[in-house]
């Protein structure tokens, strides 16, 4: 799923979409994120942020967003952002949000490279139901970043 909603924002930013292929995108992905829970709330945005960054998430300044998609459900809350950045490479990206991630409240739990793409998978020691990754990939002459934002609800939070 993210492989694919990671694509599709890229696709659905591309400088010559239009609004009726910005509406087929996020009607897509709308559907396609409801198929796993039916009783899930999800929207999508183009060139826009659907809900907020988790509180003190590190945001680099030369990073354009190019969308994001969320879910919320009786257990799970899930938010996808992806940006894309010409001026930064995604080596220097990837050191950068490394040492944002491994400073308070956030805590680096793995970071490999598969594939040509590094994941910074990380916690937030103030909130142990939420966990994140971050996908970060060179694109020809761009660098492109997904992050993949992670709460577990339980019956207490009112969900």
């Amino acid at each position: 799923m993210i492989a694919l909603v990671s694509a599709a924002l890229l696709a659905a930013a591309c400088e010559n979409s239009d609004d009726e292929e910005r509406l087929a995108a996020q009607a897509m992905f709308r559907n396609y994120l409801l198929e796993s829970d039916r009783t899930a709330i999800a929207d999508v945005r183009v060139q826009g942020l659907v809900d907020e960054l988790p509180p003190s998430f590190p945001e680099h300044e030369n990073l354009d967003l190019l969308g994001s998609a969320f879910s919320d459900t009786e257990t799970r809350r899930e938010l996808i952002v992806g940006w894309q950045s010409s001026e930064e490479q995604a080596d220097d990206l990837f050191s950068w949000f490394r040492s944002k991630l491994d400073t308070d409240p956030w805590r680096v739990t793995a970071d490999p490279q598969r594939a040509g793409v590094d994941f910074i998978t990380f916690r937030d020691a103030d909130n142990p139901a939420f966990r994140g990754e971050l996908r970060i990939a060179q694109e020809g002459d761009r660098a492109i970043v997904v992050l993949i934002a992670v709460e577990t609800l339980t019956a207490d939070d009112g969900a």
